[in-house]
């Protein structure tokens, strides 16, 4: 049975690291529509190497399937050049649930923070870029709805 998607996510790109906002409960169509709209601006920025920052305060959780999905996303992330990854997060629970996604695969640098500020000091330790001269927001979707480039 197919269900309308839901969830909302924000891309940007600053520098190698595309900072990543999630909002409200997805499933698995939403997880999916998603990766599809990642997949294309991965590729077309053309980066080696990249980080991910996933801002997950908004983030309200996820249904079984759609956590086994960005599972699968974070397998292609790493073979197409993600090195790193940075959590904003609110919650110990949330945490838990999005290092389930990872199950101790060792995919690639990850670690929890509670601000930006810190997480992209952390990716420069890293030596990835993170100068601001990306062109901001490069996708704003919302699930279900149409692309909305306006903020």
């Amino acid at each position: 049975m197919q269900f309308e998607a839901h969830g909302k996510f924000e891309i940007s790109l600053q520098g190698e690291i595309f900072i990543i906002r999630f909002f409200h409960n997805w499933n698995l169509e939403g997880a999916q529509a998603f990766f599809s709209k990642y997949e294309t601006l991965v590729k077309q920025s053309n980066l080696k190497k990249f980080g991910i920052l996933s801002d997950l305060r908004q983030f309200e959780g996820g249904t079984p399937d759609a956590i086994d999905f960005f599972e699968k996303i974070s397998d292609w992330a790493q073979a197409n050049g993600q090195v790193a990854r940075a959590l904003i997060m609110d919650s110990g629970l949330k945490e838990f649930t999005i290092h389930q996604i990872d199950k101790e695969k060792n995919r690639f640098h990850i670690r929890a923070f509670s601000n930006e500020t810190e997480a992209l000091n952390w990716f420069e330790t890293l030596g990835l870029a993170v100068s601001s001269t990306g062109p901001g927001v490069i996708d704003n979707f919302f699930l279900p709805g149409k692309l909305n480039k306006n903020r």
